[in-house]
């Protein structure tokens, strides 16, 4: 289902109720596993996504044919997480992770607020750093039938919140420059996305 944005509707394993009111992050190296397990196409991209803007990709052809699933980076790559790596767009100056600590960009941006004993703090779960980028792993099996369609990436946000770590909003509510809160998060992205076609 779409974001819905500004609405304390969503839940963490922890027990917070939470809204979203900022999602941006970037997708690259989407590989696209064949039905034997080996890499059978990537997309490099990177992509920015915007939740309340830009979430749709011209991807041009993909290979007809039976796939296992996909993997993917939540963020960027290292040769092109260093500062000036990517063009010098609004969107891409404002993803800017600062220099003194350590340069590139931020691979996600995700805020709103969490309820605590009935009241509304603010979160900001921002990560960067090569250390951090999360490779996550997408096993639902589809087919391209050589049409076009859409291949649907849904980003699960619950799921940054649980497994393997629980993460607490109430210890974790600002996780930039955290070593400790920045690689839970990484982790718990391993399975925070699923992958369908659909075709037209």
């Amino acid at each position: 289902m779409p974001l819905a944005f500004d609405t304390m509707c969503y839940a963490t394993a922890a027990g917070h109720t939470y809204s979203v009111s900022r999602l941006e992050y970037y997708l690259s190296e989407i590989v696209l596993i064949g039905v034997d397990g080996t890499p059978d196409g990537t997309i490099h991209g990177p992509c920015y996504v915007n939740a309340g803007g830009t979430t749709s990709f011209d991807l041009g052809a993909l290979s007809g044919g039976a796939y296992s699933g996909a993997t993917l980076l939540l963020g960027l790559p290292p040769g092109m997480n260093v500062t000036g790596g990517l063009p010098n767009t609004l969107e891409n100056v404002n993803m800017a992770w600062p220099d003194p600590m350590g340069g590139g960009y931020h691979f996600i941006k995700f805020e709103g607020h969490f309820l605590e004993d009935a009241s509304p703090n603010g979160f900001a779960i921002h990560v960067g750093n090569n250390s951090y980028l999360a490779h996550a792993e997408l096993g639902q099996a589809f087919t391209l039938d050589g049409a076009s369609g859409t291949l649907a990436l849904r980003f699960n946000l619950n799921e940054l919140f649980r497994t393997p770590h629980t993460y607490d909003l109430s210890s974790g509510n600002y996780s930039m420059g955290n070593m400790v809160l920045m690689g839970q998060l990484r982790d718990n992205a391993v399975d925070a996305f699923t992958i369908e076609y659909r075709p037209l």
